[in-house]
């Protein structure tokens, strides 16, 4: 598809501001409608002591926080998350000590979100539209909700769905350094959520696809790719060696040290026996009991109804095929979402207290590309759909959260 100039000063255009006062308002609202405290310190949050052990110059937390998921290896506590999101909270413990803002900092990365998200729309799209867009990747999905809380989880899936839209955004400019950023924020987001790793190869093919037009031999191509490829390879060398210096494994950050999985072998992190108990609770339906409401409050529920993108996406895929549209980019984006949703029904677990079906939308950034590329204009079934969407988990995170909170009880 032909793609309009992307040298534009999105900065400066209404829409995007309306947008964004739009999400950054139903935030607040939202916030305050269950007593969050908005610039508080969410207590579940590994990664700011994380930071604290690294100012004193440890690996370890050397304690226990029995309120977290920590790793025990060789007789002392680890954070079992990636470490990523630590960098982010490392600056701020300068200043706040243990009592970081980390609630705010999620409402953060979901703006920061949305703005990526835009700028990327806005290759495809008019202001209204793109505003639009933006606003149905970040408040039509389970994080909007999720980013309520600043909990470990909350940091690291919110961090990751910033970095993977600055990923596309990136590799699909017409800039060269654009394109190294964009991989760095794929590699920065692996060390959030490992299995946005994924989306590697897509991202190295479209480097390739971007550089090869001005050197038509292969090998002149790959190697003027490698100056976009270092930061980005730093940075999982880097990721690497800090597993490797805790664990002794440069693939692992922690999670194969949980109680939960030392104490039963027989239930590993990932396996194949847990795929399909998970594929069916992402079909699941809210029910009616006494005539109240209630939702699932673990593994997922409804994929299609709380992230509704990934409906409309399925859609415009219809439609590449149906118009004989669809290229290889719609393949190698197919064949990194088949990946990601395989092995995310092999966790063991789907996420614990959340409203919606979080785990899903680690796809939404990419599945938002793939949706872009493959329409024209602004539909009206994708109009319908994102109001929905936006619709759905607005609603469904106050009735949730007055479910959880006794008011109906």
């Amino acid at each position: 598809m032909q793609i309009p100039d992307r040298r534009r000063a999105v900065w400066r255009e209404p829409p995007m501001w309306l947008g964004a006062w739009a999400l950054v308002l139903t935030w607040v609202l939202l916030s305050l409608c269950y007593g969050m405290d908005m610039t508080g310190h969410d207590p579940r949050d590994s990664f700011t002591l994380m930071a604290l052990a690294w100012r004193r110059g440890m690996l370890s937390l050397g304690q226990d926080y029995p309120w977290l998921e920590l790793a025990i290896f060789n007789g002392d506590w680890y954070v079992s998350f990636p470490s990523v999101p630590a960098l982010v909270m490392l600056p701020l413990t300068m200043v706040f000590g243990g009592d970081t803002p980390n609630t705010l900092m999620t409402g953060l990365y979901l703006l920061g979100s949305y703005f990526a998200a835009y700028a990327l729309a806005r290759r495809w799209r008019d202001q209204a539209h793109s505003a639009f867009m933006a606003l149905f990747m970040t408040m039509g999905c389970s994080l909007l909700d999720f980013s309520l809380f600043g909990g470990v989880w909350n940091q690291a899936q919110l961090l990751s769905f910033f970095l993977t839209t600055c990923f596309a955004l990136g590799i699909t400019s017409d800039a060269p350094c654009a394109w190294a950023a964009g991989l760095t924020c794929l590699a920065l987001s692996v060390g959030c959520r490992p299995f946005q790793a994924v989306y590697v190869p897509f991202g190295l093919a479209y480097l390739y696809h971007n550089i090869r037009p001005k050197r038509q031999d292969a090998a002149h191509t790959l190697l003027a790719m490698l100056p976009h490829v270092v930061l980005p390879g730093l940075v999982a060398l880097a990721l690497g060696w800090y597993n490797w210096a805790r664990f002794g494994n440069p693939l692992e950050f922690g999670h194969n040290y949980l109680p939960e999985f030392t104490r039963d072998p027989e239930k590993p992190q990932l396996a194949f026996k847990y795929m399909w108990p998970n594929l069916l609770n992402q079909f699941r339906l809210p029910q009616i009991v006494d005539r109240h409401i209630e939702f699932p409050r673990f593994e997922g529920w409804a994929f299609w109804l709380v992230d509704p993108m990934y409906t409309s996406a399925f859609v415009a895929g219809l439609i590449a095929l149906f118009r004989r549209r669809w290229d290889r980019w719609d393949t190698l984006l197919t064949l990194s979402f088949c990946a990601e949703i395989f092995l995310l029904l092999m966790h063991k677990t789907m996420g614990g207290w959340h409203f919606g079906a979080r785990y899903l939308c680690d796809l939404i950034p990419m599945l938002m590309l793939f949706e872009l590329r493959n329409t024209d204009g602004a539909p009206v079934w994708e109009t319908g759909i994102g109001i929905l969407g936006i619709a759905v988990n607005i609603a469904g995170s106050f009735a949730f959260h007055l479910m959880e909170f006794g008011v109906w009880s």
